[in-house]
């Protein structure tokens, strides 16, 4: 591969992009960094032992960058760009990325992070919830975006980039007590690009009236879900070659425009696929649900958002609606949640077990 398969801009390269020996891809420490590439400038070396030490380590640093001319060279055929928000460390990033894009480097996968919602305090102010330093974040990420795609219509490669938000943590339901957040087990996540699916994935969750600053919503897509649906409908990876990178069969969610490797949405607006009886119950209960066929999934989530138990877990010959018995042995008596999945259909809905 001539060129990076994939690029991050950050000083350490991510495990996301760890291949079966050796990463995959090349780091771009800060836009700073990428600049003084394009012009050649270096920071001086102090006329010193160490300095003479530190000019040794860029000299190999340069012979073993074996991407650093491509990469340069793809940079420096793009002349003029759209104009991106200042002050503004996401939209710095995602400029380099849309000017190697439009350079025609061939890199698959860019990664570029920004920080700061971390917010267990001060995530809003104590007057008004909707102003404050989450709400200033998220200003800074839709800038950013909107700046890029932007840049990519005027570039004239839109139609050739997707992208999505990631995070390693959602945050709980209630604040704390200090106007902020804890780490939580879900969050939303963003699909953007001309080819992106314009809709909502999932349903707004039931928030119990009694929640406790423990308490989290229940996943209604696994990540890992995101990560196989882009694979297969936006890089068009082979499904044989999918269940092995994956491991496991995560089922599909219709986030790409159909396309010739991409799958239509079903409509299933307003059914009930699963439920549960009786619902309250004391020991055990029949899960009823109903599969299209093919890949179903059933699982038992707590009120912290962890998976405690997988009734179902199967392939189906034929459509259907089924049940499944499901004994909550040693559990305490409070909320769970049923998730259902059907390739890319999902339904949450709330059990209780009482004494």
């Amino acid at each position: 591969m001539p060129d990076p398969l994939g690029i991050q801009i950050g000083s350490v390269t991510s495990l996301v992009f760890q291949g079966p020996s050796s990463s995959m891809g090349m780091s771009i420490s800060n836009p700073t960094s990428f600049y003084n590439l394009l012009s050649g400038v270096e920071d001086p070396a102090p006329n010193t032992l160490a300095g003479k030490e530190l000019k040794y380590v860029r000299q190999v640093a340069k012979q073993t960058a074996q991407y650093a001319d491509v990469v340069k060279n793809a940079a420096l055929s793009v002349t003029q760009q759209a104009p991106y928000p200042a002050n503004n460390s996401l939209a710095e990033q995602l400029k380099i990325v849309a000017r190697l894009v439009k350079g025609g480097l061939k890199t698959k996968i860019y990664m570029v992070s920004y920080g700061s919602f971390d917010t267990h305090s001060l995530q809003t102010t104590t007057t008004d919830t909707t102003i404050g330093t989450h709400a200033n974040l998220l200003k800074n990420v839709s800038d950013a975006i909107k700046a890029f795609q932007d840049d990519l219509k005027f570039l004239g490669v839109e139609d050739k980039v997707m992208g999505l938000t990631f995070s390693e943590f959602g945050r709980r339901i209630k604040s704390n007590g200090s106007t902020g957040t804890d780490h939580g087990a879900a969050a939303p996540l963003f699909v953007f690009g001309s080819n992106a699916q314009r809709l909502v994935h999932g349903v707004n969750p039931t928030l119990p009236a009694t929640a406790t600053t423990n308490d989290n919503i229940p996943m209604q897509y696994d990540f890992r879900s995101v990560y196989a649906s882009m694979l297969q409908d936006w890089l068009c990876v082979k499904n044989s070659d999918l269940q092995q990178i994956m491991l496991q069969n995560f089922q599909n969610i219709p986030l790409v425009k159909a396309s010739a490797c991409s799958p239509t949405i079903p409509n299933t607006g307003g059914i009930s696929l699963v439920d549960n009886y009786p619902n309250p119950f004391t020991q055990s209960t029949t899960i009823r649900f109903t599969t299209a066929g093919g890949h179903t999934l059933i699982q038992i989530m707590n009120t912290l958002g962890q998976v405690i138990a997988t009734p179902v877990d199967r392939e189906f010959a034929a459509a259907g609606t089924y049940t499944q018995n499901w004994d909550s042995g040693y559990l305490g008596s409070g909320v769970y949640y049923v998730r259902f999945q059907n390739g890319s259909v999902q339904q949450v809905k709330t059990m209780l077990k009482v004494r």
